[in-house]
């Protein structure tokens, strides 16, 4: 049974990618986060240190062929202003022409990253993004349906409890559906 929903969902999510390809639906969360763009136990504690961690993994999930030159618009952007946004949540993302299309990966800390976050907080859940130039509609729809996500303590206490990647995913989308619109 859980199977089949799963295979459903790549389905529905296949032809909404498809269709997000003629600009008829808005890019979701769900069509771009995957069970192996998850680290659910990311031990790396330091600010610089976790965004050049996640900014390589990202590379090496989507076969970006330029990862060091990645992490550095990553690391560029961050310097500008933190993308800690608060209850521990931090959602760094970069514009480049090293992507085709919207990237992402997802970490979850439990010991938490010191990221210069607006409430002073640590950082304990992390959506890294890359986008291309072009896609700017797609990333701020992205950044705009996180933030609504993570606005909900239920969503935060549910994905830092959470120990399998599927886990965290299948969260994540329910959270996009519930809270995110459908």
């Amino acid at each position: 049974m859980m199977a089949m929903t799963l295979r459903k969902k790549k389905v529905k999510n296949s032809l909404r990618m498809q269709k997000n390809n003629k600009k008829d639906l808005p890019l979701k969360i769900q069509d771009i986060l995957f069970r192996n763009s998850i680290i659910i136990d990311l031990k790396t504690v330091k600010k610089t240190d976790v965004l050049m961690q996640m900014g390589k993994f990202l590379a090496s999930i989507h076969t970006i062929k330029e990862p060091d030159t990645l992490v550095q618009k990553i690391l560029e952007r961050e310097a500008s202003v933190s993308t800690g946004i608060g209850f521990g949540i931090a959602i760094p993302h970069t514009r480049t022409d090293l992507v085709d299309r919207v990237c992402m990966a997802a970490a979850r800390c439990v010991k938490g990253i010191e990221f210069d976050s607006l409430d002073e907080q640590p950082v304990h859940l992390i959506f890294m993004l890359a986008s291309p130039p072009d896609k700017s509609d797609d990333l701020r729809n992205l950044l705009s349906s996180l933030s609504k996500i993570m606005s909900f303590e239920d969503m935060r206490i549910k994905l830092m409890a959470a120990t399998e990647p599927e886990t965290f995913l299948n969260l994540m989308i329910e959270g996009e559906n519930k809270y995110a619109g459908k």
